[in-house]
């Protein structure tokens, strides 16, 4: 069958899909991902066929020019609000109605990205089109070309339970603010409808089971295992010996320099005060010449700039991160406990306390962080044996989920029941 997977331009968003496309060419399909130019050359380094579709995406210039209230970040419609008294109808009516606009979706992928997307899928004829959760333009041209179409989550599934609440909260009420947005995108190419477009036929989920939220009128979930890519790289000669000492990983991910320029939850001035008389190896994903001005690595610390997590994570006894879901997932299977100070680009801070709640993990508030904290929870994290143990028990269940490979079965079975 032929498959096309496709997600806005974000090298961790395409990380994810990685394992999944590959295990799909593996087993003898036609696989071809689709992005902005932006990430194009990114696509064409995972080693499938890529084409660019849509005009360039430049989201971090952009945000940074635009005043906070013209996104969504400045709109107040936090997808990822929990609290109860928030949590009326009106509000996640609109909620969803401000996702689904110029403040967010349409700001990740314009009209050209829809455009271009469909008039590749109408002439290459997928079977399949596996598209990420705030991609919109991937489930549009399924409709638009007759294929199958999955989607696929890149952190908890906060879309899937906000709508769940919102049908819950809805009742006789004669209004749906994404059908809506969604019909106006389907009728430009001729097509209708239908509720799957908002949350797929099917939902890949690559977190585990303890991170779901319950939901009534949720996806079909497809767990798959967390298979970690962090593109091209070449494992350095100094990470093959087992380290003299205990060994940190400190890193803040790809999304915060592609989103926001590169600012990060935590600064080096207060990694270093915090990590200086420790007797422990720090590796900082931080380049040599990264660090600001005047300032100055401590003895136990190496800037090594990119290395490829999955490559050093198992030579370490804890990992100083921001909650992103691909380095928080690579630390799960590699079984390191973690230190979250979390980021606000979408649910750092819910995952890092997900993960503090299952014993594997210490979260350290931003407006908490201070190098006193980071010291503290970094030596609680190294001594006290049961956040290693937790970190081995969540290791072991991470990878007994089913396999990429697993997957393209339940994917075939899938397009076979459209078909017929």
């Amino acid at each position: 069958m032929r498959v096309l997977l496709t997600q806005h331009a974000a090298t961790a968003h395409l990380n994810l899909m990685v394992p999944v496309a590959w295990a799909l060419k593996a087993a003898g399909h036609d696989v071809v991902i689709a992005g902005q130019p932006d990430i194009v050359d990114g696509i064409r380094e995972t080693g499938i066929t890529g084409v660019s579709v849509g005009k360039l995406s430049d989201i971090a210039a952009r945000l940074a020019a635009m005043p906070p209230e013209e996104h969504i970040y400045g709109s107040g419609y936090d997808l990822t609000e929990e609290r109860a008294d928030r949590l009326t109808y009106p509000w996640v009516r609109d909620c969803l109605a401000a996702w689904a606009s110029p403040l967010a979706f349409d700001l990740i992928t314009d009209e050209s990205m829809y455009d271009d997307l469909v008039a590749f899928c109408r002439a290459w004829r997928p079977d399949l089109v596996i598209w990420d959760s705030i991609t919109f333009p991937g489930p549009v041209a399924a409709r638009a070309c007759g294929a199958a179409h999955v989607r696929t989550t890149f952190g908890r599934d906060h879309w899937a339970r906000m709508r769940d609440l919102f049908l819950e909260l809805r009742g006789d009420r004669d209004e749906d603010p994404v059908a809506a947005w969604l019909e106006g995108k389907l009728a430009r190419y001729g097509a209708d409808y239908h509720d799957d477009v908002i949350l797929g036929q099917a939902t890949i989920d690559f977190l585990p089971g303890w991170s779901r939220f319950p939901m009534r009128h949720g996806p079909a979930y497809l767990p798959v295992r967390y298979v970690p890519h962090n593109g091209p790289a070449v494992i350095p000669s100094w990470l093959v010996p087992e380290p003299e000492r205990r060994r940190v990983c400190f890193t803040l991910g790809v999304s915060g320099g592609e989103m926001w320029g590169g600012q990060g939850s935590i600064g080096v001035a207060d990694l270093f005060d915090a990590v200086a008389d420790l007797d422990v190896e720090v590796v900082a994903t931080i380049a040599p010449g990264g660090l600001p001005d005047g300032r100055k690595a401590p003895d136990n610390v190496r800037l090594a700039g990119f290395v490829p997590l999955h490559a050093l994570l198992p030579t370490c006894a804890a990992i100083v991160h921001h909650g992103g879901t691909g380095t928080t997932c690579t630390a799960l299977v590699n079984g390191v406990p973690q230190l979250i100070v979390p980021a606000a680009l979408y649910d750092e801070r819910g995952i890092a306390d997900a993960l503090a709640l299952q014993g594997a993990g210490i979260t350290v508030q931003p407006a908490e962080l201070t190098p006193e904290t980071l010291r503290a929870g970094l030596v609680r994290l190294l001594d006290e044996p049961s956040y290693t143990s937790r970190a081995a028990d969540l290791r072991d269940d991470a990878v007994s989920a089913p396999s990429p490979a697993d997957l393209v079965r339940d994917l075939e079975d899938l397009v076979a029941r459209q078909k017929r």
